[in-house]
């Protein structure tokens, strides 16, 4: 997949602020797009591009995360009924 070239600040577009690791989203002000650049979401996109990978959408990686914590919970839940969980 090839990615357009854009400078990994945010930049203004027409209708607000952007970046380049929140495709589909435009920030209103600046405390916006700060808040997100402290996002779970900005740090997990930022990983992607270091690999190689496209940036997820923000409901794409809500996705994600909400499947991610829901198999930790089965996991802790299992580990606890088993009585294994001091093992490692």
């Amino acid at each position: 997949m090839e990615f357009e070239s854009v400078p990994a600040q945010q930049y203004l577009g027409g209708d607000g602020l952007t970046s380049t690791t929140a495709p589909g989203a435009t920030f209103a002000n600046r405390s916006d797009l700060a808040a997100h650049y402290k996002s779970d979401w900005h740090r997990y996109n930022l990983k992607r591009r270091e690999a190689g990978l496209p940036m997820l959408r923000e409901a794409d990686f809500q996705a994600r995360l909400e499947a991610a914590l829901a198999l930790r919970r089965e996991r802790e839940s299992r580990e606890e009924r088993s009585g294994t969980g001091h093992l490692k």
